[in-house]
This record gives structure tokens, sequence and C-alpha cells, in this order.
């Protein structure tokens, strides 16, 4: 039932790529905890009704290694099977080399760079500068990680004249 399922609903989807004038694609490679390597690419398109259309065409299990020729062949080969190659003018990546050289590889199609990609390593580099400030007030914050600890924040904050009592924000790192 799956793989019927999967089957059609794959041509559905192809149909509805081919009503597309023109695509732009976003990609990225990472690697799992396990260090299983994966890519995944989504294709984004206005329609019609200039309503954003926006579907994931793959996650796969990337076995090779990142390197510029095996990310461009396996893109292209994403691109042939859901038949747009006449559609892609876009791929929007993040900043790695080998991301960049393998877009290089695919002809006709435009790079651009990950604009939250970019902002979330400009903002890394920034904190370099106050890299030991930034220590210092993550570790006051995991020192009001008890319940105990943040009650006692609170009362001292109520006894001070806090109307509403602070609270700290855990540090979430992530791209």
């Amino acid at each position: 039932m799956i793989a019927r399922s999967y089957g059609y609903n794959r041509n559905k989807l192809i149909q509805l790529l081919k009503t597309a004038k023109s695509i732009s694609l976003t990609t990225d490679l990472w690697s799992s905890h396990a260090k299983h390597r994966y890519l995944g690419l989504t294709a984004t398109w206005i329609n019609q009704n200039f309503e954003i259309m926006d579907v994931l065409l793959e996650i796969i299990y990337f076995l090779t290694s990142h390197t510029a020729d095996a990310i461009a062949n396996t893109i292209k080969n994403i691109i042939k099977k859901w038949e747009i190659e006449n559609h892609v003018v876009s791929i929007t990546t993040d900043n790695e080399a080998n991301m960049i050289a393998a877009i290089q590889k695919l002809v006709l199609i435009k790079r651009f760079s990950c604009a939250a990609h970019t902002l979330q390593l400009a903002i890394g580099k920034g904190l370099k500068l106050v890299e030991v400030l930034a220590t210092h007030a993550k570790q006051l914050i995991n020192f009001f990680s008890t319940q105990k600890q943040i009650e006692r924040l609170i009362k001292i904050q109520k006894d001070i004249g806090y109307e509403e009592p602070l609270h700290l924000i855990q540090d979430i790192s992530t791209r």
C-alpha cells in the first residue's frame, strides 16, 4: 500500500511541478549524531494564483563524501528524477566551499547564499569578541537552572521591588 501510495502521489507531484514556470531549490547537507550524512532538497515556486508552493523533494542518505562532484551529481539526479530540468533557475545553499563548487557545475542554475546561515556565521564571529563574557553569562544562567535557585532569584527580585520577576533564558545554539 505504501509503495502504491508513493507512486500515485509521486506522479501527482510531477504533474504539479510541471505547472511551474520557474523553480527555486534549497539544499543542505548535514550529518546526524551517528555520523550518517544526509542531503535535503526542496522546490519552491509561485503558482498561477500567486500562492507560494513549497515541496520537499528528497531527503536522502548521502553515502559518499561531501565532494563538489558528488553533490552536483546527486542534485542533477534528483532534478532529473522529478522532471524539472527545464524549470530550475536558482538554488540556495550554505557558504561551504564544496557546495559553492558543486552548484557551479550545474549549468544555468544561479546560486544564492542562505541569508539565515550567513547571519548565523556573522553572529558567531561577533560573539567571539565577547566569548569570556558570554561564558560567564552562561555559567550564571546554569547556576539558576535548579528550582531552588529559581525560587531564590524570584524572591530577591520581589524584595528589591520588581513587580514582575525576570526569568533567565537558556542558550540554545542552532544554525
